[in-house]
């Protein structure tokens, strides 16, 4: 396998899947004729999965940054509409067709197939009619035959940041839900305020790993210029960076002291994309050099294959080397079994079956500790729970008392333009103050969730200890075993390669404690961490929302029920700023009030809190249970067998060495496989 090892170009990466997906068919088809019914299930389920994964690329920006004309570079051809006005009013995705056409999802939930010449009428703000139309629409995904595609990739155009605020909130809606974006940067004018603020507050920390910032427009600057703004936008994100991560773990916490070792340099990349579209679309080879834009595309292209893809790679190579070592432990004690004297099976099958029992008594009492550890969770975070509306609170009432007035602000035809930038200010803030809260807690539950995972280690070791003991039962000594014992040389080669864990319980995922427990965020992680994280935990179907959905549902229930909407009548009379300031006051903290009793914050958390440490507990019985539902199968088999006095023909031992050959060999080969992976994303 040694030429799946280069796996950094979708070409690589793909006959590397596919390889690792033929695998698993073998094994599946060996596992169906041994009856190893739940492991053949469990090998089906991941093939389905993978044979479904395509990355998602989200192109995000200001509005009038270049983010169509830079897809349809991607692309190779101009697909997308653009415009030197605001033009993009949807969500556009591109994905791979032979034959071109736009399928449009309504807001009502109807579809309409239309004529990819027909686009602009949708999905733009190019005319009053299409953008009357775009107000209706949910997405429209446009099927297109080019090669960029072609490789699993789907694209998705966002609407401008900052055109328009619904606009703004879907694109929002969908980050946590891709695998990369590229944020898309003016080189004429960066990072303006908004654009400052959307990083901190939206992308930043959690997302650093899958996000590269291309600026947009060189070649219209000299070298040195260019050299200097990518130099310049690289130190201004990494201060955004370091200061959020403080706000967030604390400046001398052990995580912010990680964080700050491993984070790495963001990735921004200068490139002019309408010179790379035009390059693309004449052929000229120089132009497109000139336009930087390959390099930015190996750049992504490394980012979906090397990073995220990898985390696909991994599970294939796990689950190969799990499913592996459960056939190879059946055919060795189905040989072994059958060279017994029956009184001698049946004491080793009853020891065996206590064995099982004992194993499972065991993960009952782990569960239970699982349990203990989310309560502690959650009563280690009450007292910011408890403080949660006291500081929302708080919050708002510095921004009233700091808000700048003049006695003729409170003439009757100012007092509605003050009482409309106050109220707006006042939500600003509590939303901020909100998503900070909210990442705080989020960032506790992955530490509890990491140090959760790495308790179970113990467990992990003392549950593939058990197997080993009911393999060992069934050993035989060498000079009774066919062919001098070549099942068993083959076995102690696989095992010996692959190590008796297994490493598919996921607690040792990538080197990421707790990766596949949905418990790693970006937090504590950033690149590899992120990925295994938000990926995993959805490919394995673990509940557990990250930072940036926890704190969606949080702020998005906070501005939802801040309507701003107070009493005023009183205060219209009011003649001294100080009074009308104390009247606002006890308005907004009326309303904090009623928000209070109407939103239970401190549920959502439980429920989080909760929903994670179900997950741990999930993916410990589902892996467990097909190990051992497979070996009882085996043993009860056996001990049919044993009852009517029959044994396995040539012809089925000879099968049975075959298959343990073949696995063995794959064993010790994926393994090497899963160690590169491993090795490359620490």
């Amino acid at each position: 396998m040694e030429q799946t090892l280069n796996y950094g170009s979708y070409s690589a990466y793909k006959q590397t899947v596919s390889e690792l997906t033929e695998s698993l068919s073998q094994l599946k088809e060996y596992s169906e004729e041994l009856e190893l019914t739940h492991t053949a299930k469990s090998i089906n389920e991941t093939i389905e999965k993978i044979a479904k994964e395509h990355f998602e690329v989200a192109i995000v920006g200001e509005f009038k940054r270049g983010k169509s004309t830079l897809i349809n570079a991607l692309l190779g051809q101009e697909v997308l509409p653009a415009d030197v006005l605001p033009a993009t009013a949807t969500l556009n995705r591109v994905t791979y067709s032979e034959t071109p056409y736009v399928m449009v999802e309504y807001k009502t939930g109807e579809t309409e197939r239309v004529d990819i010449n027909q686009l602009e009428n949708y999905v733009t703000k190019l005319s009053y009619e299409s953008e009357k139309t775009a107000e209706t629409v949910k997405q429209a995904t446009v099927y297109y035959d080019t090669a960029f595609c072609k490789n699993n990739v789907d694209i998705i155009d966002t609407p401008g940041l900052n055109d328009d605020e619904q606009m703004t909130n879907v694109t929002l809606s969908i980050l946590p839900e891709i695998d990369a974006a590229v944020f898309v940067i003016s080189a004429n004018s960066p990072f303006s305020q908004f654009e400052k603020e959307f990083l901190e507050k939206r992308m930043l920390t959690s997302d650093m790993g899958r996000i590269i910032f291309a600026v947009n427009c060189f070649g219209t600057f000299s070298k040195e210029d260019e050299d200097r703004i990518v130099e310049t936008v690289e130190k201004r994100i990494g201060s955004y960076v370091m200061e959020k991560a403080k706000m967030v773990m604390g400046e001398d916490s052990r995580e912010f002291a990680v964080y700050k070792r491993k984070i790495g340099k963001p990735k921004v990349i200068g490139v002019y994309a309408k010179k790379a579209l035009m390059a693309k679309e004449s052929g000229d080879a120089t132009m497109l050099e000139e336009s930087n834009f390959p390099t930015f595309e190996k750049a992504l292209e490394s980012m979906l294959t090397q990073e995220r893809g990898a985390i696909t790679l991994q599970i294939l190579a796990n689950k190969i080397i799990s499913s592996g070592s459960e056939l190879i432990n059946s055919i060795l004690i189905r040989e072994n079994s059958l060279m017994m004297e029956t009184d001698e099976f049946m004491d080793k099958y009853t020891a065996a079956i206590e064995e099982i029992d004992e194993i499972r008594t065991k993960k009952r009492a782990e569960f239970v500790r699982i349990n203990d550890a989310a309560n502690n969770v959650f009563k280690d975070l009450q007292p910011i729970l408890d403080s949660y509306w006291v500081q929302i609170e708080e919050t708002a009432m510095k921004v009233i008392d700091d808000y700048p007035m003049c006695a003729d602000d409170l003439k009757k035809d100012k007092l509605k333009i003050v009482y409309s930038k106050l109220t707006e200010k006042i939500k600003e803030n509590i939303e901020n103050k909100a998503q900070l809260i909210c990442e705080q807690i989020q960032n506790e539950i992955n530490i509890a969730l990491s140090d959760e995972a790495e308790r179970l280690q113990s467990f992990e070791d003392e549950f593939f200890a058990s197997v080993s003991r009911i393999q060992e039962m069934f050993s035989v000594p060498q000079k009774h075993a066919r062919n001098g014992g070549v099942v068993d040389q083959i076995i102690g080669v696989a095992i010996g390669s692959v190590g008796t864990g297994g490493l598919f319980i996921g607690f040792r995922e990538a080197g990421i404690k707790g990766a596949l427990l949905g418990g790693a965020s970006g937090f504590i992680g950033f690149c590899a961490t992120f990925y295994a994280a938000a990926y995993l935990a959805g490919f394995l179907g673990i509940v557990a929302a990250g930072p940036v959905t926890l704190c969606l549902m949080a702020v998005a229930g906070l501005a939802g029920t801040f309507t701003g909407k107070f009493s005023v009548d009183k205060l219209l009379v009011q003649e001294r700023i100080d009074k009308y300031k104390a009247n606002f006051k006890q308005s907004v903290k009326k309303q904090f009030h009623e928000m209070k009793i109407t939103s239970d914050f401190t549920e959502t958390v439980r429920q989080q809190v909760y929903a994670s440490f179900q997950g741990l507990k999930s993916k410990i019985e589902e892996e467990t249970e097909i190990i051992l539902l497979d070996t009882q199968k085996t043993l009860d088999n056996l001990n049919q067998l044993k009852a009517e006095k029959k044994n396995m023909s040539d012809n089925e031992k000879e099968k049975l060495h075959n298959i343990a050959e073949y696995t063995g060999a794959l064993l010790a080969e994926t393994y090497n496989l899963h160690k590169v992976l491993t090795d490359n994303m620490e």
